[in-house]
């Protein structure tokens, strides 16, 4: 059974790389790019794993990660230097982040 992760984020180009990159058998992706619709999927499906960009269109990911009520590995991804991690995350990975070693972090810590 494949490991259900989302990724948002409001740059259209880090979606689809993260989308083409680790679809397989092993991880069903999903993308979101707008806060809203991600929110209202990952609340009603439940997903196995969300990675949350800081800098979104209208929110902040740790906005974003309070109103995803379910209980879903959370992980924020940022550039920011000065961001902490808030108790809603169960990690943080920063950029610049290489494809392969967020493959390998969704199936070590699923």
């Amino acid at each position: 059974m494949p490991i259900n992760v989302v990724y948002i984020d409001d740059e259209e180009v880090l979606c689809q790389l993260f989308k083409e990159y680790l679809h397989s058998d092993e991880i069903n992706i999903t993308v979101f790019t707008d806060e809203g619709p991600a929110i209202e999927y990952c609340n009603n499906t439940k997903p196995d794993m969300i990675f949350i960009d800081y800098r979104l269109k209208k929110q902040t990911g740790v906005d974003v990660a309070k109103a995803i009520t379910c209980i879903s590995k959370k992980i924020l991804i940022t550039g920011e230097l000065d961001v902490t991690l808030d108790k809603c995350f169960e990690d943080k990975i920063e950029k610049p982040f290489r494809l392969a070693e967020i493959k390998e972090y969704i199936i070590k810590n699923n």
